[in-house]
């Protein structure tokens, strides 16, 4: 047969397909390529194929349940579920109440109960006429002495700015695990710094929402003419000059330093919950992970909007607000997770900022003009070297 007949064949054979109509001609072709003849369905369900395809199935479904990543389908709906992470929905009203000294009848959940160590109730009184302005509330442990002194050489230097008045503290547990003259180093540390806040319970990782409130309920009660509290962990590069800056319009920053804004509309002078915010993120179900959650522990699929822990600041409103529903919020190992709860509880609307970096920014002496917090400085010494180049700059 030649080619043009082989042409025409086809040719003629598409044509009739086409009289046949629309739909009969796709059926027909969606047969032949698609649907298994008797002879093939009855190969492909054979004892030896189904078998086959039964052993994959189980795997997969053991590899899943071993694994706990089968969680993550049987999680509750945030969205249509989550309601609060204690005895009350909203605490609004209550909050009210609790400022005004009234009685109420709610009971707390969650209140701070170890015994301070080192406390320094006079910390934040003003040593002028003008309050305090920021006060640096630091996450540090018991065996990281070099990691304080490059705070206090650094951002954490409580005479940076004649006219502004900054107070630092650092917030620490005990450590069993430590020699007894480890204590002893601590406590010459304490009394010739007078910046150590220590309360009697195990510092580790998953007591951080421990040592957070332990922040809190410290700053709460002998802070009370403080204006703004920043959070923040050992391991941070801060600049004090651009976190200021950020203070005066958090809206608008850095912007507002490099052109000219008519009206400024800081929404948040008041309610100031800010840092680098997760707004959609889900527990970890990975059996094998740090950081894994079970459907016990939390049945939902996302976690409420949080600011991560390492370096946030807070108003004094928004500190009182996130203190009073702290109490009323089940303990939660997590601290900024707890907090992300506490916060959603309170009302209080986390405000993201690309200038926190919850990892390390790479640095350049130009890239960190603006930045206000990096994490991942584990070597305080880098850390120094970064602070100083930046303040010959200007820019800490």
């Amino acid at each position: 047969m030649d080619t043009l007949s082989i042409v025409y064949l086809r040719q003629n054979s598409h044509e009739v397909n086409i009289k046949q109509g629309p739909s009969q001609y796709w059926r027909s072709t969606f047969n032949k390529r698609y649907i298994w003849s008797d002879a093939e369905l009855r190969e492909n369900i054979s004892p030896p194929n189904l078998s086959c395809g039964c052993i994959w199935v189980s795997m997969i479904l053991i590899f899943l349940y071993c694994t706990g990543l089968y969680q993550y389908f049987l999680a509750w709906s945030f969205t249509k579920n989550y309601t609060h992470w204690g005895p009350s929905n909203t605490l609004g009203p209550l909050i009210q109440q609790l400022q005004n000294k009234e009685d109420v009848s709610l009971v707390p959940v969650n209140e701070f109960i170890y015994p301070y160590i080192s406390i320094y109730k006079d910390k934040c009184t003003s040593r002028n006429d003008e309050s305090v302005r920021l006060i640096y509330i630091v996450k540090s442990s018991i065996y990281n002495f070099a990691r304080r002194k490059a705070i206090r050489n650094t951002w954490g230097f409580e005479n940076r700015f004649s006219d502004v008045n900054i107070r630092t503290v650092f917030l620490l547990g005990i450590s069993p695990e430590h020699p007894l003259d480890m204590q002893e180093k601590l406590e010459k540390e304490i009394h010739k710094h007078k910046d150590i806040i220590q309360a009697d319970f195990i510092d580790s990782y998953f007591n951080n929402t421990a040592k957070t409130m332990m922040g809190l309920h410290w700053a709460f009660t002998y802070c009370k003419d403080a204006n703004y509290f920043f959070f923040a962990d050992d391991d941070y590069y801060i600049s004090t000059r651009n976190v200021l800056r950020f203070l005066r319009d958090p809206i608008n920053y850095p912007t507002y330093l490099q052109k000219y804004v008519v009206q400024a509309v800081n929404q948040y002078q008041d309610d100031l919950y800010a840092g680098f915010v997760f707004r959609k993120s889900s527990p970890i179900r990975w059996v094998f992970s740090k950081w894994y959650v079970d459907l016990d522990e939390y049945p939902y699929s996302y976690w409420p909007p949080y600011v991560t822990a390492g370096a946030y600041v807070l108003s004094r409103y928004s500190l009182e607000y996130l203190y009073y529903a702290s109490i009323y919020t089940y303990y939660f190992r997590f601290d900024d997770i707890f907090l992300g709860m506490a916060a959603k509880k309170a009302g209080l609307e986390p405000l993201h900022h690309s200038e926190f970096y919850f990892q390390q920014k790479p640095y350049e002496l130009e890239s960190y003009k603006w930045v206000i917090a990096s994490h991942g400085f584990n070597d305080p010494l880098y850390m120094e070297e970064v602070w100083n180049e930046q303040r010959s700059s200007r820019n800490s």
